[in-house]
């Protein structure tokens, strides 16, 4: 971990002057952002709608995240949100304009979010850096983070599902709205920050299916259910293969003409081949990283 005199000693040789996103309204840090991702290994447009849903979902401090402003011109070289949850802050949306790329922007937006949370006492900094941006994995790694694990975002497209995954005799029934969060309470650990239960609580729009098999074992999977597409997948723990996978099917056989994407799955979590016989097929991956401060 850099001290506050190495810090100072990068701004005086690179010198970026950090601005609260605060100060813009979302259609303005949509539109940095955008510019910075135009060449990105996965597109990420934005909007200024997006931009607010976003920050208000997963907790983003507009206060603590920056902007870095080129001193020569006064215009905008990157940006960098900051999440904040209890001992924990989350680095995200960080990225530089390509043209003007090379004023080691990245790195003092990435220095200036860990001064932050130093600052407010945090414990540990984490993010996830898509698999492929070496440049972006060389900084985290260069600043002290360290892999955890790869997770998956996965799609699948509209369409029926194979009926062979729910068994016959299975019954379906729509979980009611009040109950929603008390079986979020029996989730498996560990979720990425995204798909945390506060995350899911944030977004809204949640659903729940729970499926009980003739032999009596039940089972249930919580979903965000947008107009045009599904996300947001929590699977109840313990409970059989068989049973994980007629959870997904039973979704999908509920909705149809839905597109779904889930995010953040672990590559090595036994859920994954059960996606994957419902048609789910990786998008992209990402590391997860940690930095203990």
């Amino acid at each position: 971990m850099l001290s506050k005199e190495e810090f100072a000693a990068f701004k005086a040789k690179y010198p970026n002057r950090a601005v609260a996103t605060s100060q813009y309204n979302y259609d303005d840090l949509a539109a940095i952002y955008s510019n910075a991702r135009t060449d990105y290994i996965v597109p990420m447009p934005m909007n200024g709608k997006r931009m607010q849903e976003y920050v208000t979902a997963y907790d983003i401090d507009l206060d603590l995240s920056i902007v870095a402003i080129d001193p020569l011109d006064d215009e905008p070289n990157g940006i960098c949100m900051l999440g904040v949850r209890e001992n924990r802050t989350w680095i995200t949306r960080l990225g530089v304009i390509p043209e003007r790329r090379r004023r080691k922007s990245g790195e003092f937006l990435l220095r200036a979010e860990l001064e932050k949370s130093i600052q407010y006492n945090k414990d540990l900094v984490q993010l996830e850096v898509i698999v492929g941006n070496e440049p972006a994995h060389y900084l985290f790694t260069k600043l002290g983070f360290r892999e955890t694990r790869e997770l998956l975002v996965i799609r699948r497209p509209p369409g029926a599902v194979d009926s062979g995954l729910i068994p016959d005799g299975a019954v379906i029934k729509e979980m009611p709205e009040s109950e929603i969060m008390n079986y979020l309470e029996q989730r498996e650990s560990g979720a990425a920050w995204t798909e945390e239960t506060v995350s899911l609580r944030n977004v809204g729009n949640l659903r729940g299916l729970i499926v009980t098999f003739s032999d009596n074992e039940i089972g249930w999977v919580v979903f965000q259910k947008a107009v045009f597409q599904l996300s947001h997948f929590v699977l109840s723990p313990n409970v059989s293969p068989k049973m994980t996978g007629a959870l997904i099917a039973a979704v999908h056989q509920q909705f149809p003409m839905q597109d779904t994407k889930v995010e953040n799955v672990p590559s090595n979590h036994y859920s994954w081949s059960l996606y994957e016989k419902c048609g789910y097929v990786v998008a992209f991956r990402r590391i997860e990283m940690i930095l203990e401060l």
